[in-house]
């Protein structure tokens, strides 16, 4: 038993030591990873409605519901479509893409989106998208005419202080259909 305590430290102190004696990179070295987050989530928010197949719908029909939720110490961003198309992208570098390939996620979700159309005249037309600020929710209305967008505090959502909890509710329920189809 002790011979293995021992060996635990040691191989914890080589470790340790190896990590605080790593040699840096040199500055020209490119590094290949990177976080494709911020394209992902540009190229949402660019969707036009004739590039996913609804070139019929009326310039303020909201035809993508793009919901982003700051939580510490990153935010999570819903992507969902009126064409029943969704996925979630993750600031660390995660997500699901392409859940709305399951008949029922995409029945769902094409409601969803649908229904988050009486939210639309609360919501202000904005140029450029911004992640929300800490705490916060942004819904963002994609249609033909632009985008637009409302924030809310996540605790007023949560505790159905907010008029738009009920629309909280129904991205939550986006959400839970995108991780049981991821795990499948």
């Amino acid at each position: 038993m002790r011979i293995y305590i021992v060996i635990g430290i040691i191989v914890t102190i080589g470790v340790l030591i190896s990590c605080t004696y790593k040699k840096e990179k040199p500055k020209t070295e490119k590094t290949t990873e990177q976080n494709p987050f911020m394209d992902m989530r540009n190229m949402a928010f660019s969707a036009k409605a004739e590039q996913i197949g609804l070139e019929n719908i009326t310039n303020d029909k909201v035809y993508g519901l793009i919901t982003e939720i700051a939580m510490s110490p990153g935010t999570i961003s819903v992507v969902s479509f009126l064409t029943g198309d969704t996925s979630l992208y993750l600031s660390s570098g995660g997500g699901f893409i392409g859940a709305g390939q399951h008949e029922e996620v995409r029945e769902i979700v094409s409601k969803k989106v649908e229904g988050s159309q009486m939210y639309l005249s609360k919501a202000k037309r904005i140029e450029e998208p911004k992640l929300p600020n800490d705490g916060m929710v942004n819904f963002n209305f994609i249609t033909k005419n632009g985008i637009y967008s409302v924030s809310e505090n996540i605790s007023d959502l949560e505790n159905d202080k907010s008029e738009f909890s009920k629309l909280f509710e129904d991205v939550n329920e986006i959400i839970t259909q995108i991780r049981l189809k991821s795990n499948e």
